[in-house]
C-alpha cells in the first residue's frame, strides 16, 4: 500500500515537470520577442525565476503563486520560469526580465552567491527584486520572503532531543542528511539544529553529506551510513523527500523500526501524510512564499509599500507529529 502511495505520488509530479516543462518552453518565444505591459495598460508584469520543479515543495509553491496570480485577475501577468536547477539559467532568466522591462522580479535562487550579480543589476535597473526562500549575499533587494530556517533547524533539534531523553540527559546517535549546502535553507537548517543538539554531550551528531533535497540522493545516503552505523536512533533530513528516501533505505534493510525519521515541509500530500502513516516521527512546516512575495510585489508598483532594501519578511513555522497530524490535515484540506 505505501509503495502504490509513493509510486502514485511520483507519477503525479513527473506529469507536474512535464507540464511545467511545456509550459516554460511556450513562455519563453513570448518573453523574448514580447514587451512588458506597462502599468497603464493595467496589467503589471511579474517575472518569477524558480529554480527547479522537480522538488515536490517547489511543484506545490508554483501552484500556490499561480492561484494567487489569478486573484488579481487582468491586473496581473505573471510569467514562470525553471531554471532546471541550474543557477546560470537563473541569471539568463533575470536577464531576459530585465531587457523586457517586467515590472517586478521573483525569484528563489539555488545558491546564496551565483544570482547575487543579477539582482543587483535588475535592482539598479529599476525593477524591484523580491527573493524567495532562499537568500542571496547580496542584500540590497526589495525584500526578502521565507520562513526561518534556523528556527526551524532549533525546532527539530528540540524535539530530537526530547526523542532522546530530554534536555540534559539525552543520549544517542542521529544522522543528518543535508540539503544543498550552498543554499541558506540547508545552512541554516544545519546550523539550527547543531545549535540545540550540540549542547547535549551524550548525543553524536553524524553525516551532513549533502543530498540536495532529492530523494533518491537521501536514500543512497542513509544506505550507505545504515551499513556502517548500525545503532542509528534518529536520522534528520533537511526535507521530507529526503527523510522518506531514508526510510525506504531503513526498511530494506529491515532497521526502519528502532529508527526515527525527521523531515522539513510539511506538504498535507507528502510528509505530513508520512507523519500521519507512522514513517516520520514529525516534520516541521516550511510555507511556501510566493504568495505573500507577490502580494508585496504588487503593494510596491502600486506605492502602498516603500522599499527598505534587505528587509525581511518570516513566515511561521510548526512542528507536525502524531499527536496533531490529523487537526494540520484538516485544515489543509481542499475538499469541503
Amino acid at each position: 500500500m505505501e509503495q502504490k502511495m509513493h509510486d502514485r505520488i511520483g507519477a503525479i509530479h513527473t506529469r507536474r515537470y512535464l507540464l511545467s516543462a511545456l509550459t516554460i518552453l511556450l513562455l519563453l518565444p513570448v518573453v523574448m520577442t514580447g514587451c512588458a505591459k506597462s502599468a497603464d495598460e493595467g496589467t503589471w508584469v511579474i517575472g518569477f525565476s524558480q529554480v527547479t520543479v522537480k522538488e515536490p515543495w517547489r511543484v506545490v509553491f508554483n501552484e500556490n503563486l499561480r492561484a494567487k496570480a489569478l486573484e488579481y485577475g487582468d491586473a496581473v501577468d505573471l510569467i514562470v520560469l525553471d531554471a532546471d536547477d541550474r543557477t546560470e539559467n537563473q541569471v539568463e532568466h533575470i536577464q531576459i526580465f530585465i531587457s523586457r522591462q517586467v515590472d517586478a522580479i521573483l525569484i528563489s535562487p539555488k545558491e546564496a552567491s551565483g544570482c547575487s550579480r543579477a539582482i543587483q543589476e535588475a535592482t539598479e535597473a529599476g525593477i524591484p527584486v523580491i527573493v524567495l526562500d532562499r537568500d542571496t549575499t547580496w542584500k540590497g533587494y526589495a525584500a526578502f520572503i521565507g520562513a526561518s530556517n534556523l528556527v526551524i533547524g532549533r525546532a527539530a533539534g528540540t524535539y530530537a532531543v526530547q526523542q532522546l531523553g530530554g534536555a540534559g540527559s539525552a543520549e544517542g546517535k542521529i544522522y543528518e542528511i543535508c540539503g544543498a549546502l550552498a543554499s541558506t535553507p540547508a545552512q541554516e537548517r544545519r546550523d539550527g539544529f547543531h545549535e540545540v543538539v550540540g549542547q547535549e554531550p551524550g548525543v553524536v551528531i553524524l553525516g551532513g553529506l549533502d543530498g540536495d533535497w532529492k530523494l533518491d540522493q537521501g536514500k543512497a545516503i542513509a544506505q550507505d551510513a545504515l551499513q556502517i552505523h548500525r545503532d542509528i536512533d534518529i536520522i534528520y533530513a533537511h526535507n521530507d523527500p529526503m527523510a522518506y528516501g531514508a526510510y525506504q533505505a531503513a526498511r530494506e534493510m529491515g532497521v526502519a523500526d528502532r529508527i526515527r525519521f525527521l523531515g522539513i515541509d510539511g506538504l498535507p500530500e507528502e510528509g505530513a501524510v508520512w507523519v500521519r502513516n507512522g514513517i516520520l516521527a514529525a516534520t516541521f512546516l516550511y510555507s511556501t512564499p510566493g504568495e505573500a512575495g507577490l502580494e508585496i510585489a504588487i503593494d510596491i508598483l502600486e506605492g502602498r509599500r516603500e522599499i527598505t532594501p534587505g528587509e525581511r519578511i518570516t513566515l511561521p513555522t510548526a512542528t507536525i507529529t502524531a499527536e496533531n497530524v490529523t487537526e494540520f490535515l484538516k485544515q489543509d484540506d481542499p475538499r469541503p
